[in-house]
């Protein structure tokens, strides 16, 4: 006995069976595509990471050096400010 014709119901299910194995292999793909997209931006990320971490410690390093330099000039400043204000108020307890 040989194979009978497909019938109608059969050609539509072989299509439709055709058609979700096309959607299912469409999606890995796009799930690869994606999963490269996410690594290469972490990658990306923690590249930008390591950068700015260097440059902040490097200004870190520089504003704290900068400051050492200026400390003593405002300390100076401070100190002929409180001079001046302690001459100015003792010349206005003698008036």
């Amino acid at each position: 006995m040989g194979r009978k014709p497909e019938g109608k119901a059969e050609k539509m299910f072989k299509k439709f069976g055709k058609n979700v194995d096309s959607v299912i292999s469409d999606i890995k793909e796009s799930e690869k595509v994606a999963h490269l997209n996410i690594d290469q931006r972490v990658a990306e990320l923690n590249k930008n990471r390591k950068s700015l971490g260097s440059h902040f410690c490097n200004a870190s390093h520089n504003a704290k050096s900068q400051w050492e330099e200026a400390k003593p000039n405002f300390e100076r400043a401070g100190q002929e400010f409180k001079k001046a204000l302690n001459v100015f108020f003792a010349h206005r307890a003698y008036h």
